[in-house]
């Protein structure tokens, strides 16, 4: 198969992408991942005119740039347009038609109901009715619709009955690197390592991990909080977070290399969702986290991909978003009990690499191109 897919977002989906991108030329496509913002520009944005040149580059340059590559260059046999930017793939979908290139609608997060859930739109007025005439049409039109989860496609269809070809693969992660970095058991007084790493939005829950540290000071336990988003903002402004001491670290994103490593030394990863947003989304950080032997601490309803995925697996702990007391004894637990904890590291990461690295999903990726561009 020597056919041409293209993979498209208006910021770069970092490392899963990559690994996706190689493990598709692997089974023999020719592949590529395209995007206007780079990782450490996105990253970076921590100014008021950084953020804005962020969203101009997103929102407006992006959805342009995608348009006049299926108008002015040769087009590919496939392109894959993912959520991020969410009205990119309405964008190429009528030029995708035109020139008989399908179109993969990639699902990551479901408008308009994420503006409405995070408070960026008012629910039921004129632009929420139009922003969802318009993911209504992308369901209908779109040669495949590629979901996260069960859970998501399943709010998704009560919404949009409408959605052609729906399939479910996860996102998953690139863990060609933590393949021979199976978990080991903590030594002797080594204190456990809570991380949380990655981007901590308004779909995310702070509140709970805020409400630890007011009444409870690390003991036999480390959490540190890396990333970028609103959330990071309220942490920032926390006195129960300023005022933790040694045992709790607040800071940016890591860079490539640090990040490797920071994540093989983590016991346990911190994953949160806040109530509704287990309808919309899926935390892509599970699946790095899974790989790279860590324990899941999921904050987040029970009914949701997020929680189905720790708990098929014996990976770690669902906690419901506000509960403290059962925050607390989780992590109570995991100390008190470090067989039981190695032992779901082991169980993450057996399932990261068996379903969940894109080695395998990228078969799975392989079997819907091949329909599609055979079609």
């Amino acid at each position: 198969m020597s056919a041409l897919v293209e993979v498209w977002s208006s910021v770069d989906l970092g490392s899963f992408a990559r690994g996706l991108i190689r493990e598709l030329e692997a089974l023999g496509w020719r592949a590529r991942h395209r995007f206007e913002v780079s990782d450490d520009t996105y990253r970076g944005a921590a100014s008021l005119p950084a953020r804005a040149r962020v969203r101009w580059s997103s929102y407006v340059s992006y959805p342009l740039h995608l348009r006049r590559r299926l108008r002015e260059e040769e087009p590919p046999d496939a392109i894959v347009v993912c959520t991020n930017t969410f009205y990119a793939p309405a964008v190429a979908l009528r030029d995708a038609r035109r020139l008989g290139v399908p179109l993969i609608h990639w699902v990551f997060d479901l408008f308009p109901e994420v503006l409405v859930h995070s408070g960026k739109l008012r629910p039921g007025g004129p632009s929420e009715r139009a922003l969802s005439a318009v993911t209504g049409a992308i369901f209908r039109d779109a040669a495949a619709n590629v979901f996260l989860g069960e859970k998501l496609l399943t709010h998704a269809r009560s919404r949009y009955p409408a959605i052609h070809n729906a399939v479910v693969i996860p996102v998953g992660a690139d863990g060609h690197e933590f393949t021979t970095a199976p978990p080991h058991p903590r030594g002797a007084n080594v204190p456990l390592r809570l991380l949380y790493c990655g981007n901590l939005g308004r779909m995310h829950d702070t509140r709970t991990i805020l409400g630890l540290l007011a009444r409870r000071r690390p003991q036999g336990w480390t959490m540190e909080l890396r990333g970028h988003g609103a959330g990071f903002r309220a942490f920032a402004a926390a006195p129960s977070v300023i005022g933790a001491g040694a045992g709790v670290v607040l800071g940016e994103g890591l860079p490539a290399d640090v990040w490797t490593a920071a994540m093989k030394d983590a016991d346990i990863a911190l994953v949160t969702m806040k109530p509704g947003a287990e309808r919309l989304v899926m935390p892509s950080k599970t699946y790095s986290a899974m790989v790279a032997g860590q324990a899941i601490l999921a904050i987040c309803p029970q009914d949701s991909d997020l929680a189905d995925t720790v708990t098929r697996h014996e990976a770690g702990w669902v906690v419901v978003p506000g509960d403290v007391d059962g925050l607390e004894a989780a992590i109570a637990d995991a100390v008190a009990d470090p067989a039981a904890l190695l032992a779901r590291r082991r169980n993450a990461f057996r399932a990261g690499h068996q379903l969940y690295d894109q080695r395998p999903l990228a078969t799975r990726w392989d079997g819907l191109l091949r329909s599609l561009v055979a079609g």
